[in-house]
């Protein structure tokens, strides 16, 4: 009977409504099985099956899709051309936040399905797959059985609309039906956190995880519960997580900051190390913003931690630098300058200004390195470029005007001095060095 049922749906969803299957795969054996449960089980008569062995041809597809309103469903291998297609299913979601996705695996480990539905997957089929397992998940992507996730949906509008009486009750109905519902059990904690009840949040959540152990969600809200609150449990649910579902590079990074936080310097090195690893491994997508987390958390504490990881970042990236990667050259550069590397800073932004050589930013930066290694007139040689590039790039910067001043003072150009400092004095009236300084030079001219 549940079978029939599965088959209808599928049969409304290409018959009825139009629906396509978008394969990307080189395993003609799936393609085959594939077509078999769409033409011969299911027996539809629409075209509605495109098969694609490369990315970029299925992606193009689905684009079509989206443009032509056309409602689509990706089958999408673990690995495509020896390499993991996570990039290529973070994109998609990205994008299309809606796309039915179905991942196709062959041998993996638990956890790296962990990971897939954390990224947004809402499907994973293990290869040899049968006739009746294809319909089955294709079914439940399509169409999610029974009351509970229809009471869920309206439990989640309620909850967005801040209305918590409603949400709740709506909760003791699908716990009603099913006790130990952990999805049940996660909106009553959701309920009670956003009520800052904290206790009943909490004890909601933990009962959610005691009745589905290796559900993630239950373990998110926990870890997100204690955030802010207790370090300790904060990181105790961050590394069940993360034992859980290990190529989550987030979590990783996370787990890093926390023990940053708490000074374990070696031990968030340690937990920095694997983020990036995970992340070349899995999604270059991801390497850049897990650089600039890591960076952005060890912040003043260690120059050579942010060194380390922007280093390889743009190591890894090899040939595919492009101007997104901007920000990580001028990281680099504040890191290699806050250990007194002021020669090494130069070079980095040597190299960057190859990819944007118009670039004021870089140019001001690498004056900055200049005037660190008491080299003044090469460090006026670089802001003139950036000047050249953008004339007020100083003008919304105190900080930047005092400096540009400081040097031109240096160097005896007392007008282009008194132009700077005047900007910095005009950006903040309460800066007693910028006025000294202009009090100096009108002095000095009269």
């Amino acid at each position: 009977m549940a079978e029939k049922r599965y088959d209808s749906i599928l049969y409304d969803y290409f018959e009825k409504q139009g629906g396509v299957i978008i394969l990307l795969s080189e395993d003609l054996l799936f393609k085959k099985i594939l077509s078999n449960t769409i033409f011969k089980t299911i027996g539809t008569k629409r075209d509605c099956l495109w098969a694609y062995e490369g990315i970029q041809a299925g992606l193009k597809k689905i684009q079509q899709c989206q443009k032509n309103k056309i409602e689509c469903t990706v089958f999408i291998e673990r690995m495509i051309a020896d390499r993991p297609s996570t990039d290529t299913i973070i994109t998609l979601k990205q994008l299309l936040p809606d796309l039915r996705i179905i991942v196709l695996v062959g041998e993996t480990k638990r956890e790296n399905i962990a990971y897939f539905y954390e990224i947004g997957v809402n499907n994973v089929i293990s290869k040899p797959a049968s006739v009746n397992n294809i319909i089955e998940k294709m079914a439940f992507t399509l169409k999610p059985q029974g009351k509970l996730s229809e009471y869920m949906s309206i439990g989640k509008r309620f909850l967005t609309a801040g209305k918590l009486k409603e949400a709740l009750e709506v909760s003791d109905k699908i716990l009603s039906l099913k006790p130990d519902s952990p999805a049940g059990l996660m909106l009553r904690g959701d309920v009670y956190l956003t009520g800052k009840d904290h206790t009943k949040a909490v004890a909601s959540y933990l009962k959610a995880h005691e009745s589905s152990r290796l559900y993630l969600e239950p373990l998110k809200r926990l870890a997100n519960a204690y955030d802010g609150v207790d370090d300790d449990q904060h990181l105790y649910y961050l590394k069940k997580l993360d034992k859980l579902s290990p190529l989550n590079t987030e979590r990783k990074t996370g787990i890093g900051k926390v023990y940053i936080k708490r000074k374990e310097l070696d031990v968030a090195e340690e937990y920095f190390d694997k983020a990036l690893e995970t992340a070349t491994k899995e999604a270059m997508s991801l390497v850049g913003s897990v650089a600039e987390q890591i960076t952005e958390a060890v912040g003043q504490s260690s120059p050579r931690m942010a060194e380390k990881y922007l280093s390889k970042v743009l190591e890894s990236k090899g040939n595919q630098l492009s101007k997104k990667d901007i920000s990580l050259f001028n990281k680099l550069g504040i890191a290699l300058r806050g250990q007194g590397k002021w020669r090494e800073a130069i070079e980095n932004y040597t190299r960057a200004l190859t990819i944007s050589p118009e670039d004021e930013g870089l140019h001001y930066n690498m004056g900055m390195a200049y005037f660190d290694g008491k080299e003044h007139r090469m460090a006026a040689a670089c802001f003139e470029k950036a000047l050249e590039n953008n004339p007020d790039f100083y003008k919304q910067s105190e900080v930047v005007s005092m400096n540009l001043g400081t040097v031109y003072m240096d160097l005896r150009r007392l007008d282009r001095a008194l132009v700077f400092f005047e900007a910095a004095y005009a950006l903040n009236p309460s800066n007693r060095m910028a006025k000294r300084k202009i009090e100096t030079l009108q002095k000095s001219s009269a």
